[in-house]
């Protein structure tokens, strides 16, 4: 009895193996719940190296976008296609796909759209106004922009703005500062072209360099030439006058003329 027992815990395992692969047929693996599916297919990149060989062109559909107001940013997963309205179809691949549209002073708008057959997928967007938007631009570059008192940037600048009633200042070290009140309407676009003016050339302004006062007389390069020119023939005079006061004995050599000038010299 025991030998039998022994015998069926040996055969049992290999008889199981065996029928799994009589009909000759591996078995599939069971599909794991927790493997991550992706739900959106990309756009084809038409930069990338072997990307119209890697899509047949029959299995891509068209999209189309019409968008109130006009001149919006479409993306599609991620990636700009262009601005609304998009007239011209645009290829993606079939399944799932993200649109998101976004304007200033609109709300962003997202959504899933699916390209599941072989028609053109039109989307109608419609944008909801949120704020106004500002565009400043100035005659000055780094003016800076500021609304009520918050910096924004520096002109060209082109921001949103709560609604109601804003100041915008603009200003620039040296300029006179430049200030105006917008009424800031949800999907209005408000447009401010700024001429700054150079503050006057005097105390008043922080820029401004004073200039030197004028030379005084004695501060004059020519004062100074004319009295060296003196100094010169006064010395020259005096030098004179010793050499004629002195016995003709002092200058017999060249040697006793040359120390009787130095002593002179010295001496003046």
């Amino acid at each position: 009895m025991r030998v039998i027992l022994r015998s069926l815990v040996v055969v049992a395992p290999l008889l199981l193996l065996a029928s799994g692969v009589a009909d000759g047929k591996p078995r599939k693996k069971k599909p794991d719940p927790m493997e991550a599916v992706p739900d959106i297919a990309p756009l084809p990149d038409k930069k990338a190296p072997g990307a119209a060989s890697a899509i047949d062109p029959k299995t891509l559909h068209s999209l189309t976008v019409e968008c109130a107001p006009p001149g919006a940013d479409v993306f599609v997963d991620g990636q700009m296609i262009g601005n609304a309205p998009i007239e011209m179809p645009v290829p993606v691949t079939a399944g799932d796909h993200t649109i998101k549209v976004v304007k200033l002073g609109y709300a962003p708008f997202i959504d899933v759209f699916s390209a599941k057959t072989k028609k053109v997928v039109k989307l109608e967007i419609e944008l909801v106004p949120i704020s106004g938007v500002l565009h400043v631009t100035a005659n000055i570059t780094g003016a800076r922009v500021l609304i009520d008192g918050r910096y924004v940037g520096e002109a060209p600048v082109h921001v949103e703005m709560d609604v109601g009633a804003r100041a915008v200042q603009v200003e620039k070290g040296c300029y006179k500062e430049f200030f105006s009140n917008v009424l800031a309407v949800a999907g209005k676009d408000d447009t401010i072209d700024v001429k700054l003016i150079e503050l006057p050339q005097d105390e008043t302004n922080p820029c401004y360099v004073k200039p030197l006062p004028p030379a005084k007389w004695f501060q004059k390069k020519w004062v100074w030439g004319v009295l060296a020119g003196a100094v010169v023939l006064v010395a020259g005079g005096t030098v004179g006058a010793i050499f004629g006061t002195q016995k003709a004995e002092f200058c017999s050599t060249t040697d006793a003329c040359f120390n009787l000038m130095t002593s002179a010299l010295a001496t003046w």
